[in-house]
């Protein structure tokens, strides 16, 4: 458990390389995994604050060193078999930091950490069932053979995101000031989490990108992009960690292409933050934006299209500010 208690020194990967490591954990008796990248600490439990009015999946708050956190029932939201007693002293916390925010999610039990290839990550079919077991798939974003253990990566923005965030996740589109031509512009999107995937196409198809491409893992939008059917690419949006190719590794394909170089990368993750900025930098990223700021996220492609965001040093700008 030591090599777990704080994760913020090793997992400083090379830019564009496809490795990652998970942070394998159990809800019951099925493993899981989070990207190590995600996860700040493992706490055994703490003391649970009551809330009223709070979403079925939510424990309560807890407090760590000054700081509140929202303590989210894992196993609860997937299965709904909840671990928490009322006062949260049972199972292990799993503390992650992503868009910004720090939020406490409580699991059976915490294994060990992994270094892979996203290659290694298969993605899964985007299921939606009427029952719990379609909430398992649906916020889960891959699966990894692990020493003959089948592993689902969960999608813990998604979980978060449907529980925190709903107002701010309400489709809507979004102005046009700059005055694109958005019907004709081609987009390709690389999404693996369903849920994500679902908002990123409804907004940009609602705002007016009628040729926008949805795909699931890094390895299908680059398939998509070297094929050469459909025209002329006006953009790529793309997340950071997605099965068989990450966001990194894409970009750094594309801008390794001479054919294809000239198209714009939006990485558009979770993982932006000033202190790994550096690695879409190094890839050759247009720009890159923390998730889930979606009407942001279409403006910012606007920009792109429209020639105002051009180079690496206005991605450096923006990557700070909005982190």
């Amino acid at each position: 458990m030591d090599e777990m208690r704080n994760l913020t020194g090793d997992i400083l990967l090379e830019a564009g390389t496809n490795e990652f490591e998970v942070l394998v954990f159990r809800l019951g008796d099925q493993s899981f995994g989070v990207n190590v990248a995600k996860v700040r600490e493992v706490l055994q439990p703490l003391p649970v604050v009551q809330i009223p009015h709070k979403h079925p999946s939510v424990v309560g708050f807890i407090h760590m060193r000054g700081t509140t956190l929202t303590l989210i029932d894992l196993r609860a939201h997937l299965s709904a078999e909840k671990i928490a007693t009322s006062d949260g002293s049972e199972g292990t916390i799993i503390i992650t930091e992503f868009n910004a925010v720090r939020i406490g999610f409580l699991v059976t039990e915490v294994e060990r950490i992994h270094r892979l290839s996203w290659s290694k990550l298969l993605p899964i079919p985007s299921l939606t069932f009427g029952n719990t077991e379609g909430r398992k798939i649906g916020c889960t974003t891959g699966a990894l053979d692990i020493d003959g253990r089948l592993i689902l990566m969960v999608d813990f923005e998604s979980v978060a995101d449907a529980i925190l965030m709903q107002d701010k996740l309400k489709i809507r589109s979004v102005d046009n000031p700059l005055g694109v031509d958005r019907r004709s512009k081609r987009v390709i999107i690389a999404e693996d989490s369903p849920f994500m995937r679902n908002q990123l196409g409804r907004i940009m198809l609602a705002s007016g990108y009628e040729r926008t491409e949805l795909y699931s893992d890094g390895q299908a939008a680059w398939e998509a992009i070297s094929s050469d059917k459909g025209g002329p690419i006006d953009a790529v949006v793309s997340d950071i960690e997605m099965p068989r190719i990450d966001g990194l590794h894409l970009t750094k394909l594309i801008k390794a292409s001479p054919k294809y170089r000239h198209i714009p990368v939006v990485l558009f993750s979770s993982l932006i933050s000033k202190d790994n900025a550096n690695k879409g930098l190094q890839v050759g990223a247009t720009v890159q934006i923390p998730k889930p700021d979606l009407p942001e996220m279409v403006q910012l492609v606007d920009r792109i299209i429209s020639g105002e965001v051009v180079d690496q040093t206005t991605l450096g700008e923006i990557a700070l500010q909005s982190a």
